[in-house]
């Protein structure tokens, strides 16, 4: 799990218990009744802390390093088939959706990765074009 890069950061800075720790590790589709409780109760309230502490440690790293941690998360995402746990929603917060989104779309597209549905923009933009096409086809049937 290449994510571990990120929650170390948190766990260090943040004094993070083995709890808070499995949290940032799970997807949100990962969580259940219990473990959305404790989020929202243990971490949700921390998360500008941590953005704030994250974007302090990536702006002042070399390219190379911010590199490092746009392969980092990308290969977290690629290990999920496209779905980020709750510390790479942090760290793409960071970096910014979209370059991350690229280049995980590059990386799967050139490794021949399934990635699971939805899980970018591609598949987001596929359902709203259906949509549209659906509400335009009800609209014309109804008007006539």
């Amino acid at each position: 799990m290449v994510a571990v890069i990120f929650i170390e950061l948190l766990r260090h800075e943040f004094n993070l218990n083995e709890n808070e720790i499995g949290l940032l590790g799970k997807t949100t589709r990962q969580l259940k009744k219990d473990g959305r409780r404790a989020y929202f109760g243990q971490l949700k309230h921390k998360e500008k802390a941590f953005k704030s502490f994250m974007k302090q440690q990536y702006y002042t790293m070399t390219p190379e390093s911010q590199k490092l941690w746009l392969d980092s998360v990308v290969q977290s995402l690629l290990d999920r088939g496209g779905e980020p746990d709750l510390s790479d929603n942090l760290a793409m917060s960071i970096i910014g959706r979209i370059p991350v989104y690229n280049r995980m779309r590059e990386r799967a597209e050139k490794e021949g990765l399934k990635l699971k549905p939805l899980s970018n923009f591609g598949g987001m933009s596929t359902v709203i074009m259906l949509v549209v096409v659906i509400t335009a086809i009800v609209l014309y049937l109804t008007a006539n």
